[in-house]
């Protein structure tokens, strides 16, 4: 396997991959961008014969296996010490700058793919491959939300509808997001083959096994609950209030469903550069009892003293980073009742006033008191 890391600065490229003494390239299922950090040698007392790096804050930084492009982003931060022989870059991808950038928008009964697209044409990002979903949806951005939170925000709404999960990741500088699904090229990795360790977890902390519902009004309505559950590890409760737009029993059936007992595999193998957060790997492992297909939430892959390695954070459940930003617009009859209000209430005032006003314009004179002077005008 041949690997370059490529770091451009200013006309000058340097391929730092006979200098480095560790690389990591991560991604998180909660992140639309993956980071590489690489450490380089150097020298703080300028050694003879260790060459010196020029790779300021900005360089871009490139990660190539064979001719197949891995990573493309810049340096965002740079760590160095003088009781270290090496200095540490980290560098992330374009998905840093959809976190970076807030917006004030509108979706208008559009398709989270469209508003996509729409989103990038508008902000200047390259789109690659957009999953589809025919879903529409509404929704006014703002309060400042991110672009992140701008697209991720519709296909949440639509993985809500569909049971569907999704995915944003770029690949050089073209954003795609995909569907997370099952695929022929799910990696095996076999204990004694390319598994090099295991642990799984389980815990129930986050458990929610009991879910009341309450109205606009907070009065209680019903309970949704998980018998066994309560049954097994105690009653813990959560709480939901109701949404015309909404259905409170699907809410409270989902909340019940996403925190369940949590169970999570951390595996070591050897490293395969097509391990990445959101797509699937099959685990054989008899010893812990792992035998099946699982999701991929997190990847780390190192290279280190001449070995490539994988850590895989993996779960049993196929999930998403949900994200739900901005606010639903009024609808036209929310609209029109609320005008009407307005108007009723501006009429009372206006009228009160209006009756204020000819009050105080009809209102009796005071009375003249008469004196001496005046009757005798009158007494002939």
């Amino acid at each position: 396997m041949a690997m370059r890391l490529l770091i451009k600065n200013g006309n000058d490229t340097v391929d730092l991959m006979n200098l480095f003494s560790q690389m990591t390239w991560s991604g998180d299922y909660q992140q639309c961008c993956r980071t590489l950090e690489f450490s380089v040698i150097s020298s703080p007392a300028n050694q003879v014969g260790v060459p010196k790096v020029k790779c300021e804050l900005g360089n871009a930084a490139s990660l190539y296996r064979n001719n197949q492009l891995l990573f493309e982003g810049w340096v965002h931060r740079r760590e160095k010490s003088t009781t270290d022989n090496v200095i540490t870059y980290t560098a992330y991808d374009r998905g840093y700058y959809l976190n970076q950038n807030k917006v004030v928008e509108k979706a208008v009964d559009t398709t989270p793919e469209a508003w996509t697209r729409y989103l990038c044409q508008k902000y200047g990002v390259k789109v690659g491959s957009i999953a589809t979903t025919g879903f529409k949806f509404s929704r006014n951005f703002l309060g400042g939300e991110t672009l992140y939170e701008c697209i991720q925000t519709g296909y949440t709404l639509a993985g809500a509808k569909s049971k569907k999960r999704y995915q944003i990741r770029f690949t050089g500088d073209s954003l795609n997001v995909f569907e997370k699904a099952k695929n022929d090229n799910t990696l095996v990795i076999k204990g004694g083959v390319n598994l090099m360790d295991a642990t799984i977890s389980e815990s129930v902390e986050k458990m929610v096994n009991q879910v009341d519902i309450y109205d606009k009004d907070d009065k209680f309505v019903k309970s949704v609950r998980n018998e066994d559950a309560i049954k097994l590890y105690g009653l813990m409760r959560g709480y939901l209030k109701q949404d015309d737009k909404k259905d409170s029993n699907a809410e409270a059936q989902k909340t019940l469903d996403d925190n369940g007992v949590e169970r999570k595999v951390t595996i070591n193998g050897f490293g395969n550069t097509n391990s990445l957060t959101g797509t699937t790997v099959i685990v054989q492992e008899p010893y812990t009892g792992l035998n099946g297909l699982f999701w991929i939430d997190n990847d780390t892959h190192t290279w280190k003293n001449g070995m490539y390695l994988n850590k895989l954070t993996l779960n049993f459940r196929n999930i998403m980073d949900e994200v739900e930003s901005g606010n639903e617009p009024e609808s036209k009859s929310e609209s029109s009742t609320t005008t009407k209000k307005t108007s009723s209430t501006t009429a009372k005032k206006t009228n009160t006033k209006k009756a204020a006003k000819t009050k105080k314009t009809s209102k009796a004179k005071k009375p003249k008191i008469v004196t001496l002077d005046d009757v005798r005008k009158y007494v002939k």
